[in-house]
């Protein structure tokens, strides 16, 4: 199967399965990457517009960076890497916290094993999907926070519709909200304009096995 093909059908799959609990582990990794970019600019005492653009780029930029990486020999390498920098991070946050989030604790080992599993196997084409789900999770991520979540808010039926707006991580288009008069919605389709296009590109160019 071409690369282009299975980012087709994990997109797809993703995007049905995103509002629900199995796709919880890739709405760690998201959660993590938008915890990171929160701390760091609150730190810097930025906020508002400010760290949801930053937050937008961020997400962007690390979609691209995995697309990228995923069409070179050190791809089958991502899931390793995500997995074991979400286990360390969780520890860090548990010895802080001095208590255990046993549902991302289990979430994040479900994956981990799984890599661990196929890299013992040396199954590589195993390992290519793994990494793929999770870099199209993140470009559904970012897809359900610039767009689906400001059509939610358009009226309940709507949101009741859009269940995959239950669990959003990215909170980026609500500091847009009434800037220079426009609309939320319209800053959604603005800003999914300028993301989802590259991400096509690099999905369908260049293709991998």
């Amino acid at each position: 199967m071409r690369s282009e093909e299975r980012a087709g059908i994990i997109s797809i799959v993703m995007l049905f399965l995103w509002g629900t609990l199995i796709a919880e582990p890739f709405h760690i990794f998201a959660r993590y990457i938008a915890s990171g970019v929160t701390y760091a600019l609150k730190g810097l005492g930025a906020g508002g517009i400010v760290l949801s653009l930053a937050l937008y780029l961020v997400v962007t930029l690390v979609i691209v960076l995995m697309q990228k990486i995923s069409k070179t020999k050190f791809g089958i390498y991502i899931p390793c890497v995500i997995s074991t920098v979400l286990i360390v991070l969780l520890v860090f946050k548990s010895i802080v916290k001095a208590s255990v989030d046993v549902s991302d604790a289990i979430c994040l080992a479900i994956p981990a094993v799984c890599c661990v599993a196929l890299y013992l196997l040396k199954k590589e084409r195993g390992l290519k999907w793994i990494t793929d789900i999770y870099t199209y999770s993140l470009a559904i991520a970012l897809l359900n926070a610039l767009l689906f979540v400001p059509i939610a808010k358009l009226n309940t039926t709507v949101a009741k519709i859009l269940y995959i707006t239950k669990y959003n991580d990215l909170h980026i288009t609500g500091s847009f909200a009434g800037l220079a008069g426009i609309p939320e919605l319209v800053w959604g389709f603005f800003l999914t304009a300028f993301v989802v296009f590259p991400i096509i590109y690099l999905a369908t160019s260049g293709r991998r096995k």
